[in-house]
C-alpha cells in the first residue's frame, strides 16, 4: 500500500483507484498489482461480489499480483477510504488521468491544478 501512495505522489499516471479506473486499466492490460479490500467480497449485492471476483480472476490471468487487505487492519481501512480497490500499473496510462479529470467536480479540478 505504501508503494501505491508513493506512486500517487511521484508517478500519478501509474496509480489509480476506483472500479471504473481499474476496469479501464485492466482493458489495457496495464495492471501490475491490484490492491483490494476483503469487504468488497462480502457485499450483500451478489452481482457486485461477482463483478469483483471476475475482475480479480481476469487480472490474475494476466499474471498480475493481487493483494487482498483485511478491512479490520489499518492498511485495509486506508484502502477502503479509496473505494476499496486500487492498482499499481506496469506503465503510465495518461488517458485514465484525463478520464479522472472529466469525472471530477470543480473542487477536484482545482486540486489537480494546484498540483501541477
Amino acid at each position: 500500500l505504501n508503494t501505491f501512495f508513493n506512486l500517487m505522489a511521484t508517478e500519478p499516471a501509474r496509480a489509480f483507484y476506483g472500479l471504473k479506473h481499474i476496469e479501464m486499466a485492466n482493458e489495457h492490460l496495464a495492471i501490475e498489482t491490484l490492491l483490494l479490500s476483503d469487504s468488497l467480497f462480502r457485499s450483500n449485492d451478489i452481482k457486485q461480489r461477482k463483478k469483483y471476483v471476475n475482475l480479480v480472476e481476469s487480472i490474475k490471468e494476466q499474471g498480475a499480483n493481487v493483494l487482498i487487505f483485511s478491512s479490520m487492519h489499518p492498511s485495509g481501512e486506508q484502502l477502503s477510504l479509496l473505494s476499496g480497490i486500487a492498482a499499481i500499473l506496469k506503465f503510465p496510462l495518461h488517458e485514465l488521468e484525463d478520464e479522472d479529470m472529466s469525472d471530477s467536480d470543480d473542487a477536484d479540478e482545482n486540486n489537480e491544478s494546484n498540483k501541477k
